[in-house]
């Protein structure tokens, strides 16, 4: 399989358990970098289930191009070897490589040195599959069904590493995002829901896929906002529409 060819960077994917795709595109190009970093500390990020790395390699150009890449430090963890193998040589191939931090790891048993309150921004397309026909394919079935990472684990593993004021970012289809929703308020999370984007592949089509942002806030805090639009990727059949182009078009080389 060849490399897929960005504007700024290339990622090899043949290894990896999740190629490119939209999803991880879209929330690579979604997703808001404008928490403002400590003066004192770095701006850390982390990336759950990075897979070939595409979305770290994503957040570093965006970083980057807003002058914060000396203030940044993004860690891209994944339970998978092959896949962390390869995004280790896909960071070493860019011009990011000083930003990005490779980690095989299995997210619900990070060691010691990931502490509590430790990141500004964490981001994840995640496996979502809970009931669906797996695959033969063990690999891909731990990539796509959540058995090994459960939302719960996630969330609340998330919520420890999470600064106060920091946010995750999820891209998921509907019915995984109300699940979210559900653990959320059951679990206590002191989080608000600041920013969803509904992702339409065609204006007639039902939406397929959710761009949701938390805020960790205290309780005594005042209400954030939540900002809610739809994307639709494309205006009719085989035409993106403009709104898709703008989001993508640093990345694309069709934007």
């Amino acid at each position: 399989m060849p490399p897929f060819v960005f504007k700024r960077f290339s990622v090899r994917h043949d290894r990896s358990t999740m190629k490119v795709g939209t999803d991880g595109v879209l929330l690579g190009a979604w997703v808001d970098l404008r928490c403002p970093p400590s003066a004192t500390e770095p701006f850390r990020l982390l990336e759950i289930g990075c897979g070939c790395g595409v979305i770290s390699l994503m957040m570093a150009q965006r970083l980057q191009q807003s002058g914060l890449a000396d203030k940044a430090v993004i860690h891209a963890v994944d339970i998978d070897r092959p896949s962390c193998e390869e995004a280790s040589l896909n960071v070493a191939a860019s011009c990011y490589r000083s930003m990005i931090q490779v980690t095989e790891v299995d997210f619900r048993c990070l060691p010691a040195s990931y502490q509590t309150g430790t990141f500004s921004l964490i981001v994840s397309n995640p496996p979502f599959f809970s009931q669906a026909l797996k695959s033969p394919e063990a690999r891909r079935n731990r990539a796509r069904h959540n058995d090994t990472l459960p939302f719960e684990a996630l969330l609340c593993q998330a919520d420890r590493l999470l600064q106060q004021g920091g946010c995750l970012a999820l891209v998921l289809p509907p019915e995984a995002f109300g699940e979210v929703e559900r653990i959320i308020l059951k679990e206590g999370l002191g989080w608000q829901k600041s920013h969803l984007t509904h992702v339409y592949s065609l204006p007639e089509k039902p939406c397929e896929r959710m761009l949701c942002r938390w805020t960790k806030i205290d309780r005594a805090e005042k209400e954030i906002p939540l900002q809610e639009n739809r994307l639709f990727l494309q205006q009719g059949k085989g035409v993106y529409s403009a709104a898709y182009k703008e989001l993508v078009k640093d990345f694309y080389l069709w934007a």
